[in-house]
């Protein structure tokens, strides 16, 4: 009886709720407002790659695996702690004549490994590299620059995005005649960070630094110049209009 007496008065409640509108939105002004701190980056992540060719499997291997121990040694060497060192899963591809005639061959198998580091003192950023490469790294990749502080400089950026959207909707609201009253919405907009690793997803975008000859020493030696970052930061936000 009791279930009886719940399910009628869930019914009879029913139209009026699907009865009921959404209460029309109040005057609004809506603005986008973006701001961009540049920042001097203090970290820097590289990617090499040890890639070994061979028409015997077993050969290719030992001498990729070879290699790339050497490559990690070096970087080991360098000062580069254990958690700022990263290797992929070694990758075996094989290569054919052409794979589709019945009277294919093997060229060779292609045994490939990617080696990433993450450097704290960018002046080291030549000798590494020149490291790596010297103890068996066939490719040296783009590399990434970052700030350890994105967090804060994120802030920052946010914060003035948020003060240059004020402004804004102050000055659409004084041009009708109206004031400005408390915010409605707050909508921020994802962007992407220069520096994350692969797959990573953060606030700014990318500078890879550059690299120049030194003209004062004997031999031309190469200086690393980091330059910037920039971190951004877009904030869309409704305000409620006053007469």
């Amino acid at each position: 009886m009791k279930a009886t007496i719940v399910a009628l008065t869930a019914v009879l409640a029913a139209p009026v709720a699907f009865g009921q509108q959404a209460a029309p939105l109040p005057p609004l002004v809506s603005t986008t407002g973006s701001a961009q701190i540049r920042v001097v980056p203090d970290l820097a992540d590289l990617f090499f790659e040890v890639e070994v060719r061979n028409v015997d499997l077993t050969v290719a291997r030992k001498e990729q695996a070879a290699r790339a121990a050497k490559v990690l040694a070096v970087l080991r060497a360098a000062g580069i702690a254990e958690a700022d060192l990263q290797s992929s899963q070694v990758q075996i591809t094989s290569n054919y004549t052409d794979r589709h005639a019945q009277s294919a061959t093997l060229n060779y198998y292609q045994v490939s490994q990617s080696i990433y580091c993450t450097l704290h003192d960018l002046r080291k950023v030549p000798d590494v590299t020149a490291a790596a490469v010297a103890a068996g790294a066939d490719n040296v990749n783009p590399m990434t620059l970052r700030t350890s502080e994105l967090r804060k400089y994120r802030d920052q950026a946010r914060e003035k995005a948020i003060q240059a959207a004020k402004e804004k909707a102050a000055a659409l609201a004084a041009a009708l005649g109206a004031k400005l009253g408390r915010p409605y919405s707050i909508v921020e907009n994802p962007s992407e960070y220069e520096a994350g690793r692969a797959g990573q997803n953060n606030s700014s975008t990318n500078n890879s630094g550059t690299f120049i000859e030194d003209p004062t020493g004997d031999e031309p030696m190469p200086t690393f110049a980091p330059g910037t970052v920039d971190i951004n930061a877009t904030i869309r936000v409704s305000f409620i209009l006053l007469e």
